[in-house]
């Protein structure tokens, strides 16, 4: 039977509406591999230009997909600036040499979360913790307060404070950093209430409340004693010296890589939370930003870390 008119055009505009929604969905999936080529040819000159000067620019990006992954194609031509650090030695325990003298900090957006990079050179990753060992880490932070200092705030002047470490890292990659993991025939004889033999291993052993009462500080609550972590950053906020405090809630999501004898870290949030506690974001603001850096290695722990002054930045041009 001959096709009719209407039957031919029916297949024609089928056709077409298909050709279409394959070019749709080719042109999305390499959206932001153009949008990163004109950035490397045209743009990126003219945002490196601008953080010589000493503004960084975060660019708008339609898609960020990829940008949690420290090592990902997405950073390689994103725009950054390569920031001073300076020694700590303000308040006790200070810093008395440095190890680390700068550290690159890059941002992107695509309006919803925002996602910063920070890389520095370590010629050794430090992801355990000892007697006298201490953690590779690094932080960011954003004046809550108008006027806040770079030195963590002030009274009535808060920061907020987003941090990750390299423990964590191995936490969440791994399991729970426990003592066997540094001493592989380290014993334990007993733990009341506890499952299982040696090596007890934790939390799987410690199912049962009443054998938590050898964790006093996890029972206390302290963050820093956290059995399931999820992410290996946490939130602060900190009004000066002495004041550090860990916020109830959370949105941060981070992850760190070491590679090749340098570390890089990305700090990815929405742009704005209901959390009073927040730095909020917005496209088209401006703001500051600062960093730390923890050299396990050479004894960087607490206050004594590398730290910057507030580094001006606009999200989008």
């Amino acid at each position: 039977m001959p096709m009719r008119s209407k039957d031919a055009g029916l297949y024609v505009f089928f056709g077409a509406l298909a050709l279409t929604l394959i070019a749709m969905a080719i042109g999305l999936r390499y959206a932001n591999r153009s949008y990163l080529a004109s950035v490397s040819l045209q743009e990126r000159n003219r945002l490196a230009k601008l953080a010589e000067s000493g503004l960084l620019v975060v660019p708008v990006l339609e898609k960020i997909q990829g940008a949690l992954d420290p090592l990902g194609k997405l950073w390689e031509t994103t725009p950054g600036m390569a920031v001073p650090l300076l020694l700590q030695n303000v308040t006790m325990p200070i810093l008395e040499q440095a190890s680390v003298d700068s550290v690159r900090v890059q941002g992107l957006t695509d309006g919803r979360w925002i996602a910063w990079r920070l890389s520095w050179p370590d010629a050794n990753p430090d992801l355990n913790v000892d007697a006298a060992r201490f953690t590779d880490a690094a932080a960011i932070q954003f004046p809550v307060s108008e006027n806040a200092s770079f030195m963590m705030g002030g009274p009535a002047m808060k920061v907020q404070i987003l941090q990750w470490k390299a423990l964590w890292q191995k936490d969440v990659d791994e399991h729970f950093q426990d003592v066997q993991d540094l001493h592989p025939n380290y014993w334990a004889d007993l733990y009341w209430f506890a499952e299982g033999g040696p090596p007890y291993e934790v939390p799987g052993s410690f199912a049962d409340q009443r054998s938590h009462a050898w964790f006093p500080a996890h029972e206390a609550g302290n963050p820093m004693a956290k059995w399931d972590r999820t992410q290996p950053v946490e939130e602060l906020v900190a009004e000066g010296f002495g004041t550090l405090s860990a916020q109830a809630q959370s949105v941060t999501q981070g992850r760190g890589a070491w590679q090749a004898g340098r570390w890089a870290v990305v700090f990815a949030r929405p742009l704005a939370t209901p959390d009073p506690l927040d730095y909020q974001f917005r496209v088209g603001a401006a703001g500051q930003i600062g960093a730390a850096v923890w050299n396990g290695d050479a004894g960087n722990v607490g206050g004594r870390k590398h730290y910057s002054n507030w580094v001006s930045f606009r999200v989008g041009s």
